[in-house]
């Protein structure tokens, strides 16, 4: 059995330990000791400083676990929102909203009972009358079932973000 002379990491006290042993406690101070070889080196190390530095690396390793957490979360939510958006004719896109869906449906009604009124105003709403008549409820009709239509999409998004920052409080939280 080979011995090693070393050094208490706590008091300087001379220690002679076998080469294989890993840890010691210094006769002098009582101070726990691990051995640590590196290289054709070794030296001695507090095992209570030891025990703080592997708490901060487990805390960093949980900042990095939860950040990386967020970041899938946030790219699945980044993926869901694009289901939930409304595209419009010339490609662009946008999140649908209760706000706008109201507004919408208002303006179809709106058209549509203006051009109504023009229907019953020609000739009573008969002959050529009759056609702005029906055009003008067709116009109510696609106005409300489109602003009802964006109601629920908007209801099903307003949903899915509550889940979404909620899933993320949590993972904050830890």
């Amino acid at each position: 059995m080979n011995l090693i002379a070393l050094n208490c990491r706590n008091c300087g006290a001379p220690l002679q330990v076998p080469d294989d042993l890993k840890h010691v406690t210094c006769m002098h101070c009582g101070t726990q000791l691990a051995v640590v070889h590196e290289g054709g080196a070794a030296y001695t190390e507090k095992l209570d400083a030891l025990a703080e530095r592997t708490e901060q690396i487990e805390d960093k390793l949980d900042v990095l676990h939860r950040e990386q957490k967020l970041a899938a979360l946030d790219r699945q939510w980044d993926k869901e929102q694009e289901g939930f958006k409304i595209r419009r004719k010339d490609g662009s896109s946008h999140l649908p909203s209760k706000t706008g869906s109201i507004v919408g449906g208002v303006i179809g009604v709106g058209v549509g009972l203006f051009v109504m009124t023009i229907g019953i105003g020609t000739a009573g709403g008969r002959g050529p009358g009759g056609f702005f008549v029906l055009i003008g409820f067709l116009f109510m009709f696609v106005g409300v079932g489109t602003s009802l239509w964006q109601l629920h999409r908007a209801a099903a998004y307003e949903k899915a973000k509550r889940r979404y920052e909620h899933r993320r409080q949590q993972i904050r939280r830890g």
